[in-house]
């Protein structure tokens, strides 16, 4: 079943980060398509505040952040951030 991906107003502000960035974009396009297949084995879970989120690499120093609902079988895009900040 394919998972229904919803960007939420967060990340539309946060992808100016990386929108003059060509390879960074089709990058976060694969990444899309691969959370709509199967988010639960895309990245990794996190902890503390970020506890329930998954974080995954879209460049070598952007991270995209993400929440997957098991139930309704929906994928939330929080934000894309700099790995440094991100956590």
């Amino acid at each position: 079943m394919t998972w229904v991906v919803k960007r939420t107003d967060t990340f539309m502000e946060s992808l100016r980060i990386i929108k003059k960035n060509k390879k960074a974009l089709e990058e976060l396009d694969k990444k899309i398509k691969r959370l709509q297949e199967d988010p639960l084995h895309v990245g990794g879970w996190l902890s503390g505040e970020l506890h329930g989120k998954k974080a995954t690499r879209i460049t070598k120093r952007h991270r995209l952040i993400f929440t997957p609902d098991k139930v309704e079988k929906i994928v939330y895009l929080n934000w894309i951030d700099h790995r440094e900040h991100a956590y």
